[in-house]
């Protein structure tokens, strides 16, 4: 690029810019896990559900209970992005609540639920 006068602030010149690093392609079927290990995701767990009518939620009040579908001690879902991905049970760590992961689920589960 020829020099360029801007004005009477000086001259004008050109950039080098250093070349860009080569990055080999991605060979198929290879992930690159590494670049997400810094994103965020919502984890939950689901101890249980139920239905009610609208009237019945209105008469819901302080003390009142609300029986879900799971038995006292059953197993509860782990949910990333509201995707299952595995099942725990209830624990209680420096009195909080916590989940203990008692079994993944496979890819073969995850496919057949997603069916």
């Amino acid at each position: 690029m020829k020099e360029q006068k801007a004005g009477s602030s000086g001259a004008v010149q050109s950039v080098q810019f250093s070349p860009l690093p080569d990055h080999a392609p991605v060979a198929p079927g290879k992930k690159q896990i590494q670049s997400l290990t810094d994103v965020s995701l919502q984890v939950s767990f689901e101890l249980g559900r139920t239905k009610k009518t609208v009237r019945e939620i209105l008469q819901l009040q302080i003390g009142s209970v609300i029986g879900l579908d799971k038995l006292a001690g059953e197993y509860v879902d782990v949910l990333v992005n509201k995707r299952s991905i595995a099942v725990g049970e209830v624990v209680v760590m420096d009195d909080k609540f916590a989940i203990r992961i008692t079994d993944v689920i496979s890819e073969q589960e995850k496919e057949k639920k997603i069916k």
